[in-house]
């Protein structure tokens, strides 16, 4: 995908992510009587705004995020709508509802994946399909492409990985006819496959599996489906946090620019693939949200229980805000460390 759809594609992406998020908690807090003077998409500094009652609505000049601004956030009790004045049980929900929002969406995204269709393989259908095609190898140099069903070797017919790599093995050095199936045409390719010394070498260069199909499932089966995937993601993405934390593997942090790249391979490969890439940020942003890192709804969660701990004794709002602005500054010199990282990536050399 070219660099303007690409930039497009994450753009709308990250809007829906944001507002999803920042609807949660502007939703609990107006539900509490909380009064929200600004919801804005982006941050600051301010494009244009429209205020409707008390609340005025931002489209802001930096597109990577958004904010709910309530009344005494950073304050003492006061005024009965501010949110200082609220109970920690009611300030506790306002600050999950936004991961909340996050992680209600991701099954909604898999079920729409599921009714879509998803792309699965199937065993069952005795085809061989190629996954990948190593360049600069016979099957690439013949004209072999992703996606390609092998239907015969020689005039063998092929119904496993197996079949092919028993066949190509047993004419090294020597040219061989391979047909192939491709968007519903059959294709006749001439190549010649090499000659291979270790059982891990290919002799054509390609990587195969069953042939992957397109299976649709009604709404009723792919509601429960959405939700038991979205636990499985979950299991899968808490693990890996685990493991980083201890170091039993690296860390890899990308920033804007190495998730919009992303999100632009994922829109090419279809609607269903960026479906599932959205369903995975939006993940990513319910979890990393929650962590009690300064700057995060998880640190100011954390504040009202400490607050519940010392029985109500709040500790000092400026030095609250202090924190958490601190916070938020090492979050921005993080996010513009990783965007350096994602750009090296992308320059060669």
């Amino acid at each position: 995908m070219s660099l303007l759809p690409t930039i497009l594609t994450f753009l709308a992406v990250l809007s829906v992510l944001v507002f999803v998020h920042e609807l949660g908690h502007f939703a609990t807090a107006k539900m509490a009587g909380i009064k929200v003077q600004e919801f804005g998409f982006g941050y600051p500094p301010r494009v244009f705004g429209i205020t409707r009652g008390e609340t005025t609505y931002s489209i802001n000049l930096l597109p990577l995020g958004g904010f709910v601004k309530m009344l005494g956030e950073n304050a003492s009790p006061g005024d009965p709508r501010a949110f200082a004045s609220k109970s920690r049980a009611v300030r506790a929900t306002v600050l999950i509802a936004g991961s909340a929002m996050n992680l209600l969406l991701v099954p909604i995204l898999y079920a729409a994946v599921f009714m879509i269709g998803e792309q699965v393989p199937c065993d069952a259908c005795d085809r061989v399909q190629v996954y990948g095609v190593i360049a600069n190898m016979p099957a690439e140099r013949a004209g072999m492409r992703e996606g390609d069903v092998i239907v015969s070797i020689e005039g063998q017919t092929v119904s496993t990985p197996d079949d092919v790599r028993r066949l190509v093995r047993t004419t090294p050095e020597r040219e061989i006819g391979v047909t192939v199936e491709r968007a519903g045409r059959t294709e006749s390719l001439r190549l010649t496959p090499r000659a291979v010394q270790q059982e891990n070498q290919g002799a054509i260069g390609i990587q195969l599996g069953p042939e992957v199909v397109t299976v649709q499932r009604p709404i009723w089966q792919a509601v429960p489906m959405g939700f038991q995937r979205t636990g499985e993601m979950l299991g899968l993405f808490l693990n890996g946090l685990r493991q980083m934390v201890f170091r039993e593997v690296d860390a890899e942090l990308s920033g804007p620019v190495g998730i919009a790249r992303e999100t632009g391979r994922a829109a090419a490969a279809g609607v269903t693939t960026l479906l599932q890439f959205t369903a995975f940020l939006s993940l990513n942003l319910a979890v990393f949200n929650m962590l009690p890192v300064p700057g995060l709804d998880g640190a100011r969660l954390l504040f009202v229980v400490v607050e519940g701990v010392r029985q109500g004794r709040r500790l000092n709002p400026q030095i609250e805000g202090a924190i958490h602005l601190a916070g938020m500054v090492l979050l921005l010199c993080l996010m513009l460390f990783v965007t350096l990282n994602d750009v090296r990536r992308l320059v060669p050399g």
